[in-house]
């Protein structure tokens, strides 16, 4: 039995999958197993895997499974996460990749703490379609763990490992959104997680109609999420959450409600402004009067 599994749902990948899958073979760490779930792929997402790792498929440390039709992204990882055998789940975005040394790095807190539930290993690292970097972020991580779960400045699949054990699944409800709604859940049932600054992911930022925050649904996600989780956030943290609804809002064009979030959410904590981003996004977005007049946004 491998100590980990790599989970890689894809949906017409077939452009970057292959890289994907290798990112994962080359790991210095070897005790592990790759978990392919082909969400109903179109395209030659399956050629391209069978051509390059057909040998290993099923044979040696790489299954393989198809949905007979599309599921979205939080199921297939599901799917994959049943299916795998690993005391720790390690996912992985078809079109994102690791640094050689990724799983060794984050394998080492699970062992090094083994209260710990979730580690997520903070990207700062975008490169765009080809692999060239984009940008790198020079952020800093907040002290305060819930501040950064409630406010919703945590996700991304590829950048986050699970004791098996304790998984709780993503949502099946959540087709978009689905990272940050998990470690919403995992935290208000009491899970331990653990924040890394290793730049060991690197997330590819591209134009595929794949991407999800490059969607209206991305939106429509972020507003169920306020309605499953505006009563039950920590007060303290609402404020936080509150604004992260509002910038999402603000992005897409939704003033109305943008500015309904952005007045609660300084009502209740008005230090919320005192954030250097938070204040940044404000003087970004909410202030732009030509969009506000110009927007025909509905919902």
């Amino acid at each position: 039995m491998p100590e980990v599994s790599v989970i890689i749902p894809v949906y017409n990948g077939e452009k970057y999958i292959k890289d994907a899958i290798n990112s994962a073979l080359n790991q210095t760490f070897k005790d592990l197993e790759i978990v392919i779930v082909n969400d109903a792929s179109t395209d030659n997402t399956e050629k391209v895997i069978f051509e390059n790792f057909g040998e290993f498929i099923n044979k040696d440390n790489i299954k393989y499974f198809k949905n007979k039709e599309n599921k979205g992204r939080n199921i297939s990882g599901n799917i994959g996460a049943e299916k795998a055998s690993g005391k720790y789940l390690f996912f992985l975005d078809a079109d994102d990749l690791w640094e050689k040394n990724h799983i060794e790095t984050v394998l080492k807190e699970f062992i090094k703490d083994g209260s710990l539930d979730i580690v997520f290993a903070k990207p700062r690292t975008f490169i765009d379609e080809s692999g060239k970097i984009k940008r790198i972020s020079k952020s800093k991580i907040e002290k305060d763990l819930d501040k950064i779960i409630f406010s919703s400045k945590i996700g991304f699949p590829s950048a986050t490992a699970f004791k098996k054990e304790s998984f709780i699944g993503y949502n099946p409800e959540f087709k978009y959104r689905e990272d940050i709604e998990l470690f919403i859940r995992a935290r208000l049932k009491g899970q331990h997680i653990k924040i890394l600054d290793t730049d060991t992911v690197l997330i590819r930022e591209h134009s595929s109609p794949t991407r999800m925050s490059k969607t209206n649904f991305f939106y429509q996600y972020t507003l169920i999420l306020y309605q499953e989780y505006k009563d039950k956030i920590p007060k303290k943290y609402l404020p936080y959450f509150y604004f992260h609804i509002s910038e999402i809002a603000f992005k897409f064009g939704d003033f109305k409600i943008a500015y309904k979030m952005l007045i609660e959410a300084i009502k209740q904590n008005p230090k919320v402004l005192l954030d250097k981003k938070n204040l940044l996004t404000f003087l970004k977005r909410a202030i732009r009067i030509d969009r506000m007049l110009t927007s025909n946004f509905t919902h």
